[in-house]
């Protein structure tokens, strides 16, 4: 990853951490592990850019599991807008591909070669997305799709699904417009909505 990409997509996480985290005040960047995560995360993949700094890269990874309790090294592939909301026992394998603006709680565990997880996708608490797959064959969890907290997946999750129980199943087809990052700006709207009406109230 280019520097110019990797701080493209930096700025991209702090976006979507300022939307999970709305107060105001630089606090906020100390006090909430899942920016920590992220952003000590983030450090290890660039530092795996190159060979020289890959021991780096490889401290990195060791310092966020010691920190936050996140064991997410720098070969795991993951797009832009990243959340790692209360990351505490997060653990994800090395071959892993996620995608951009995914949501991934705590006490997940993503394991066995070649899971590919799409946009917009959350991961709830203590849920497991397990592969089995050998090869050139992957697990692919589609693009919104919302896993249950507890859910255990171990077969392919179609794009714009919700799924619970052990093992998961599909219980519900949702729209794009469900997923977890419309959902969070949509209440984020109402919010400030009701704020101003309270405000408009006052005077």
């Amino acid at each position: 990853m280019a520097l110019k990409e990797w701080l493209a997509v930096v700025g991209e996480d702090i976006n979507v951490f300022r939307l999970t985290h709305p107060q105001c005040g630089i606090f906020k960047y100390l006090y909430y592990p899942d920016f920590r995560a992220v952003m000590i995360y983030r450090l290890s993949q660039l530092f795996f850019n190159w060979r020289i700094t890959r021991p780096l890269a490889y401290l990195c990874t060791m310092l966020n599991d010691l920190i936050t309790g996140v064991w997410i090294g720098p070969r795991v592939v993951a797009g832009p807008g990243l959340s790692l909301g209360h990351p505490r026992g997060l653990v994800v394998n090395p071959d892993t591909r996620i995608g951009h603006h995914c949501s991934i709680l705590q006490r997940v565990t993503i394991g066995g070669p070649n899971v590919v997880i799409g946009d917009y996708v959350s991961i709830n608490g203590g849920a497991a997305v397990i592969s089995n797959v050998r090869g050139r064959g992957c697990l692919t969890v589609g693009n919104h799709v919302i896993i249950g907290a507890g859910a255990v997946v171990l077969n392919d999750v179609p794009d714009c699904s919700v799924v619970v129980g052990v093992p998961g199943r599909v219980v519900k087809t949702i729209t794009p417009d469900d997923n977890w990052f419309a959902f969070t700006l949509r209440y984020l709207s109402k919010k400030n909505e009701v704020g101003n009406n309270v405000i408009e109230d006052t005077k």
